[in-house]
């Protein structure tokens, strides 16, 4: 790739990022297995979500082949056409594989889909032109396990734009991945894995920024074995960006009204279904508007 492919984009929160031309073709992708709903083993398999009526399947890019799954490596994302968004993206976690390895901060589109199906620019930019940072859906340090070649490749495959949401930095921030951090702390002994879905509620009265309508809240479903009892279970969270949407000023958590809420909810506000999840929610049995407020991570319901 040339030099007058990539263009430099200078964010104040994340120093320099870079965004590329020219998408990565179908064939750099060979390879990837993307998620893998086996990863807890012993008869625990988790499906990613089947999309209701409520879904248009017209409004969803496919393959070549039909199909709507990107896979990546150790991560699976569907993308929304008419928001240039995904819809979803999944992610198996190994806690006890993890690597560190540096940070990439090239953004490429993937050429598997449209490019007019997808989204770097427009609303990312620096803070302080009120502009959004490319929130990643499958954070950046959840597929980096396994060999190190294979961290580095699932490191490299997050900075797409088939994996970024536009997100204010705060919220951005650490915030979403510190709650992933305590549910893996409380993953069945020495395994520490987990299953991640994570997406942005796409409502058509979204707020409108530099003529993109950016998504006001965002969910989270962690799915794991848990250490209390050995059984299969899965948390629901819900985060809003809606304060600083409105108000254009949002700096902590409670600015972000985290909470805890039944796998139900998340299901009615999406049109997604967690069919293999069902009866596994912490909460389950609990009125689809209950509501647990997340202010410290240990507010989380865990299994009993």
């Amino acid at each position: 790739m040339s030099d007058t492919d990539v263009q430099v984009v200078s964010n104040s929160w994340a120093g320099i990022q870079r965004v590329a031309a020219t998408p990565k073709p179908a064939e750099f992708f060979r390879g990837r297995q993307g998620y893998a709903p086996d990863f807890f083993g012993d008869g625990n398999r988790v499906e990613l979500p089947s999309m209701s009526e409520a879904i248009s399947m017209d409004d969803i890019a496919s393959l070549e082949d039909g199909s709507f799954e990107l896979k990546y490596q150790h991560f699976s994302t569907v993308q929304c056409i008419s928001r240039r968004v995904p819809l979803y993206s999944a992610c198996n976690v190994d806690g006890s594989r993890s690597k560190n390895v540096p940070r990439h901060d090239t953004w490429n589109y993937d050429g598997r889909i449209k490019k007019e199906y997808q989204m770097l620019r427009e609303a990312y930019g620096p803070g302080q032109d009120r502009k959004f940072s490319r929130g990643h859906m499958t954070r950046r340090q959840d597929p980096n396990w396994g060999s190190l070649a294979t961290a580095q490749r699932a490191n490299i495959d997050t900075f797409f734009a088939t994996n970024a949401c536009p997100q204010w930095q705060p919220f951005n921030d650490g915030l979403w991945g510190d709650l992933e951090d305590y549910v893996l702390g409380n993953a069945q002994g020495d395994d520490k894995r987990i299953s991640v879905f994570t997406g942005p509620i796409l409502r058509p009265d979204d707020a409108e920024r530099f003529g993109i309508r950016i998504p006001r809240d965002f969910w989270k479903v962690v799915a794991f074995i848990s250490e209390a009892t050995g059984e299969l279970a899965a948390i629901a969270y819900l985060m809003s960006q809606g304060t600083y949407l409105d108000s254009g000023v949002a700096r902590d958590l409670e600015d972000f009204a985290m909470s805890q809420r039944p796998l139900s909810f998340i299901e009615a506000e999406t049109g997604l279904k967690f069919e293999s999840l069902e009866g596994r929610d912490v909460l389950d049995g609990a009125d689809i508007s209950f509501v647990q407020p997340i202010r410290r991570f240990s507010d989380t319901r865990l299994p009993a």
